[in-house]
């Protein structure tokens, strides 16, 4: 079975196209062009200008760039201090094959729930020293000369890896940045709530129970949760089972009551009748596909 990313409710195929350390990279890099292809490009050291859908910004190092599919793009390293950058680009298919024009930021806000700020969306990243060793790990498994020899399914999942570190980075500088301005105060302890609740899927999960875990009132609980995700505590928490009950429909041969019960519903009929108003299907009409 071959793996699937799932992006805006839709599995799709992580097609690795090429991993490269680019160096010495003088002037013109290419022309003003576009490809149904996702780039992620890492600055490691020197400088130059990208453009990107005509919004020009200077890449310098430690700057992280994910220009999704069909965006404008070119690049331009400086004479004198050349541009050196690590790059991976790949694409997502459907089903039928088809490359898709997905977008990093708008799978980000739908899969954590929180709106990425358009100054994100228009400048590099800025990756914070304590981060760059996290996402060079990312890079460095998809370089390691040791995995020219994996299969297409292997580098899929290390690709996939990298574009979740990208994710998770994007994470830890949202919530932050929302710490220090004081907009969203306890992003930590949402944090800590969603790990946990990922973590204990198959548990009774109370509300008091979340709220003791942080020293919150239930009722704040509520109030901030919201604030953060748009949903409530209870509400996220059925929508992570529902996107592990997805998974498990797709990847495995379990019986509906079997990962009706793996997700701590008693009853398969109530796991039937919430997995269907979540995806409109029946589970075993979504694992027929």
């Amino acid at each position: 079975m071959t793996f699937r990313l799932l992006m805006r409710e839709r599995p799709l195929r992580v097609e690795h196209i090429t991993t490269d350390r680019q160096q010495n990279r003088k002037g013109s890099v290419n022309n003003r062009h576009r490809h149904p292809v996702f780039h992620v490009m890492y600055i490691t050291d020197g400088e130059g200008r990208f453009l990107v859908n005509d919004r020009e910004t200077r890449a310098l190092p430690g700057r992280l760039y994910i220009i999704n599919p069909n965006e404008w793009h070119q690049f331009h390293g400086d004479e004198e201090n050349p541009l050196h950058n690590l790059e991976c680009t790949f694409l997502v298919r459907d089903d039928e094959s088809e490359p898709q024009t997905e977008n990093f930021f708008d799978w980000f806000e739908e899969k954590r729930g929180i709106i990425v700020p358009q100054a994100y969306r228009d400048e590099p990243i800025a990756v914070p020293a304590q981060l760059q060793p996290f996402l060079l790990e990312g890079f460095n498994r998809l370089l390691d000369p040791g995995n020219r020899f994996v299969t297409d399914e292997h580098r899929s999942l290390m690709v996939t890896d990298l574009l979740l570190r990208a994710e998770e980075l994007l994470w830890q500088l949202l919530t932050s940045d929302a710490d220090r301005g004081g907009r969203l105060g306890g992003a930590q302890e949402i944090a800590v709530l969603r790990r946990y609740m990922a973590a204990h899927l198959g548990e009774t999960i109370h509300l008091e129970q979340l709220a003791e875990l942080v020293h919150w009132t239930p009722n704040y609980l509520c109030r901030v949760f919201k604030a953060h995700t748009g949903m409530t505590p209870m509400a996220q928490l059925q929508s992570l089972r529902m996107a592990e009950a997805e998974k498990l429909l797709l990847y495995t041969d379990y019986p509906v009551f079997t990962i009706a019960e793996m997700l701590g519903y008693e009853h398969p009929s109530y796991f039937a009748r919430l997995f269907r108003r979540h995806r409109r299907r029946a589970p075993s009409d979504y694992r027929k596909g």
